[in-house]
């Protein structure tokens, strides 16, 4: 069951396709090939039926801000715009696409909202101004407070008509920080596009290591609030907790199972680190990887069938990847020096990691059988750390230190664009990407 923003806020938004829903898109932008074509859209100012004349502006620059996230679209200037959309053209009166493709938009956004009481009402439209076609039309019902939420649903549906490929908007990063000046350190989420920033934890104690669970209801970490480090499982929505990992001495989650019936962490017994997966519903537990080095960091490949961990048996930590149920591991990061925190892309063919280089620590992945070894991230005044891959595999976010500053960065897979979606913050740290909704 997949978690929303609308049952975060207890209230159901509901969206109705009004056309049907093809079989394939149109794939005008190859999201494969970085550097490649933009689409030049439009995104007209909404008609406003009823409510707050404000809504005409603001919900086209909402829209407008997620698009400009994405390498995918240029954003024709309202300033540009000839044509004035008005309550005709929901009612048959044609746009002038002619006038739309002069200042250079290949694409037309429209829509139209009415606000009564706590009730908003939206309808959005995509063309194609090329051809004239109406690509995507949506209706939306929802409260005032959803209505970023219904923005955020919307621009979904163009980057899928425009690329096959669904969004990431509406997404959460779940991190760590201290909250003021205090030495514990709590769990927060944030939007992908850095609305939204919210305390989910509030102990005073150290709340580590959050790891989502596949519906994206829940999220493991690791806290130290009874004195002793056990880890937990808390549901997002209604703050309510279970302790799911009990045993042992220190212990980290890294990842769920792909069908969400498996926790994998890192657990220390009697000195000795290894992995192992506990049964979140049971609480079985099974040892998958055990040696006499320092084995933690197990992150579960999208299919299930292999997780990637770290192990300092060869004298440093590196990154391993394990076969579930088969002998033998293989080592997959490169050099002599430092690599951990390992984080599968969603398609499972990169594994990021941080790697250590040149005295400084930065981002790389690297093919599961470890070749084509690649840098992503890196600073020449600071440490880029703990990668974790968006669900449509495009961007990751990670961790920027430098001395008494850190920041999470959003970097796109090829590391040819980046930006800060969290500062401010004492220590922030372990990013983590929610799944798709």
């Amino acid at each position: 069951m997949k978690r929303s923003m609308a049952a975060a806020a207890g209230v159901f938004l509901l969206a109705l396709s009004l056309l049907p829903t093809p079989a394939f898109p149109v794939l005008y932008i190859d999201i494969n090939a970085p550097g490649g074509k933009r689409m030049p859209i439009a995104v007209a100012d909404v008609v406003v039926a009823a409510g707050d004349p404000s809504l005409s502006r603001g919900i086209p620059k909402m829209l407008s801000d997620d698009l400009s996230l994405t390498d995918l679209f240029d954003l024709v200037p309202p300033t540009a715009h000839i044509e004035t959309v008005t309550a005709a053209h929901f009612s048959g009166k044609p746009l002038s696409f002619p006038g739309w493709k002069m200042i250079g938009a290949e694409a037309v956004v429209i829509g139209t909202v009415s606000a009564r009481a706590n009730q908003l009402s939206v309808e959005m439209r995509l063309y194609d101004a090329t051809q004239g076609t109406l690509l995507v039309q949506k209706r939306y019902t929802g409260t005032p407070a959803q209505l970023r939420a219904i923005v955020h649903r919307f621009a979904n549906e163009i980057v899928y008509a425009f690329t096959g490929v669904r969004g990431v908007f509406g997404t959460e990063i779940a991190f760590t920080a201290r909250a003021g000046k205090s030495k514990g350190k709590e769990l927060y989420l944030v939007g992908m596009d850095g609305q939204g920033l919210r305390k989910v934890t509030d102990n005073r104690s150290f709340n580590l290591f959050p790891r989502w669970s596949p519906d994206g209801q829940w999220l493991a970490y690791t806290s130290y609030r009874t004195g002793t480090p056990n880890v937990y499982l808390r549901n997002v929505s209604s703050g309510s907790e279970k302790e799911v990992i009990r045993f042992g001495g220190s212990k980290a989650p890294g990842g769920f199972s792909p069908d969400g019936v498996w926790l994998y962490a890192g657990v220390s017994q009697a000195g000795n680190s290894d992995i192992y997966r506990v049964r979140v519903v049971g609480g079985s537990v099974e040892k998958v990887v055990e040696g006499w080095g320092l084995e933690v960091s197990p992150s579960p490949s999208p299919d299930g069938r292999r997780v990637a961990f770290v192990s300092d048996r060869g004298g440093s930590p590196q990154v391993y990847v394990k076969t579930i149920g088969v002998a033998g591991e293989t080592r997959i990061s490169s050099g002599t020096g430092y690599a951990t925190s390992p984080s599968w892309s969603p398609a499972g063919d990169r594994i990021a990691y941080t790697a250590k280089s040149g005295g400084r620590f930065v981002i790389a992945t690297v093919a599961p059988d470890g070749s084509g070894t690649r840098e992503v991230a890196s600073a020449s005044d600071g440490d880029c750390e703990d990668p974790s891959f968006a669900p449509d595999g495009r961007s990751l976010v990670y961790t920027y230190r430098k001395r008494g500053y850190s920041a999470l960065k959003i970097i796109s897979s090829d590391g040819r664009r980046q930006r800060t979606l969290v500062s401010g913050l004492g220590d922030a740290g372990s990013p983590v990407w929610s799944p798709g909704r």
